[in-house]
């Protein structure tokens, strides 16, 4: 199970969050879930980030992390 650190750590390692604000990928990093070794998010939490940030909304999929 990856740690709060550790999910904000992957998202950074990711090239459509190397240039998000920490405040955004934390917000992400909070809701995200893991399934083995990745992070994924539910339909309803990807609503409620863009609703908070719509500019992530390019950055996230319909079912979360793309």
């Amino acid at each position: 199970m990856m740690t709060f650190e550790e999910k904000i750590k992957y998202l950074r390692n990711l090239p459509q969050f190397k240039v998000v604000p920490i405040s955004e990928v934390r917000a992400i990093a909070f809701v995200a879930n893991e399934k083995k070794g990745k992070l994924f998010l539910d339909p309803e939490d990807v609503e409620k980030i863009v609703r908070e940030y719509p500019d992530l909304a390019s950055k996230l999929g319909p079912d979360g992390l793309t």
